[in-house]
């Protein structure tokens, strides 16, 4: 079954990534539980208790996300399955999960044991996804855009986990944990996440949204460049070197240069109907503009305004688009599966029904501004925090009733 340039018969079980995304709604719950209870006593990233809150949010809800996502993608835009797909996507989703946990909790408890058994859990599970989705991807003879990107941000992975379980095991050594928690940063936030989300765009973006192609010179060069600065600011980072600043601001322009794109692309769709998902891309790529620009201004400055940046990036910009690729991907991924059991009275629109996605995406934009203003006073994380719960309760409900829903109409065989 082929659909514009989609190979949709390589697809793996239904279950693999609506599992993933399930298990990942309720970290985003938990997420939002303990930063009701914690944020208001936080005030430093290296807060132990800082460290555990932001890992549920990005190993627990990002990476569950963007693995089932990539389980169910790679086959149907590269063409190329993976082998033994249900044992890899199970042994992964064991050690994740294991990995994820012990962090939480060693960081809680202030329990090395705890940050070994992640360290080793962690490690396993994300190296072995890098490495079986790199040799899925490069049996693939068309090494078109997508495919180059995807490979880059797999082997940027592969650098953010090393330098993050290098700066876990020594964690509390001073300088060489910083500077390899720095390093891990960069790599896993523009490395592997912007990168494969540029990636993704460059397929979803026109299909979906009936937009243009991305530009030449940014499918073809974004990947290489983007890969090259962030490998040469990871080493400059752990040797502390003077040329970072520069770096940065150099890596703050090449993002800003993507995200201006993709707002152009989107405002200029052929498709002028707005719905929940295309307010979800463009308020992420509005975020991201944003985020870029005031990370150069605060370099240029000398200005510490890390929690106004980790706010926009990570919620503004990272969770809005990992929201909106799950309310275009579960849909129409529930109505693909049903439609090849030739089950022909699912509909799209009834997987989850855009009035429980309007609702969760009005609450999550008033808890995303509340949150910000809790920079300028700090009480309002709580409300900011209770609202960003609501939001995520009713996300992980829409995205398990999508589930049932494909149980509803396929009920004599679940796969």
């Amino acid at each position: 079954m082929q659909m514009q340039g989609l190979s949709l018969d390589q697809a793996p079980p239904y279950k693999i990534p609506m599992f993933y995304y399930i298990i990942a709604s309720v970290y985003l719950v938990i997420f939002s539980i303990f930063t009701i209870f914690y944020a208001l006593h936080i005030n430093s990233r290296y807060y132990y208790e800082a460290i555990a809150i932001t890992h549920i949010l990005t190993l627990g809800f990002f990476t569950h996300v963007m693995f089932g996502s990539l389980f169910q993608m790679v086959p149907v835009i590269i063409g190329v399955a993976y082998k033994n797909v249900t044992l890899k996507a199970k042994a992964i989703l064991i050690l994740l999960n294991m990995g994820t946990l012990c962090f939480v909790t060693g960081f809680f408890l202030a329990n090395k044991i705890f940050m070994f058994i992640a360290a080793l859990c962690l490690i396993l599970a994300l190296i072995y996804f890098a490495i079986s989705t790199f040799l899925t991807i490069i049996k693939t003879e068309d090494k078109n855009p997508t495919v180059k990107t995807f490979l880059s941000a797999l082997i940027l992975l592969v650098f953010g986990v090393a330098f993050g379980v290098i700066s876990l095991i020594n964690h509390g050594s001073g300088f060489t944990s910083k500077n390899f928690a720095d390093a891990h940063i960069s790599s896993i936030f523009f490395g592997w996440l912007i990168m494969l989300i540029s990636g993704v765009s460059y397929k979803v973006i026109p299909m979906f949204y009936v937009t243009k192609e991305y530009p030449l010179f940014i499918k073809n060069h974004f990947y290489w460049l983007l890969s090259l600065i962030i490998i040469m600011l990871s080493l400059l980072t752990i040797f502390d070197s003077s040329a970072i600043a520069l770096l940065k601001i150099i890596l703050a322009i090449t993002t800003l240069i993507f995200s201006i794109t993709t707002i152009y692309l989107l405002k200029n769709r052929k498709r002028p109907r707005r719905d929940t998902t295309i307010n979800l891309w463009y308020f992420s790529m509005i975020n991201l503009s944003f985020v870029s620009i005031i990370w150069i201004y605060s370099i240029y400055f000398e200005k510490d305004l890390n929690f106004l940046l980790a706010i926009i990036f990570g919620l503004g910009f990272a969770y809005s688009i990992i929201n909106g690729m799950l309310y275009k991907i579960v849909p129409f991924l529930t109505w693909f599966h049903l439609s090849s059991k030739m089950i022909f009275d699912a509909e799209m629109t009834l997987v989850i029904p855009s009035k429980y996605m309007k609702i969760q995406y009005n609450i999550y934009i008033v808890s995303y501004f509340i949150f910000l203003l809790a920079i300028l006073f700090k009480p309002l994380v709580y409300p900011a925090s209770f609202l960003f719960l609501v939001s995520s309760l009713i996300l992980s409900y829409n995205i398990i009733n999508a589930f049932k829903y494909y149980i509803k109409l396929n009920k004599p065989i679940l796969t």
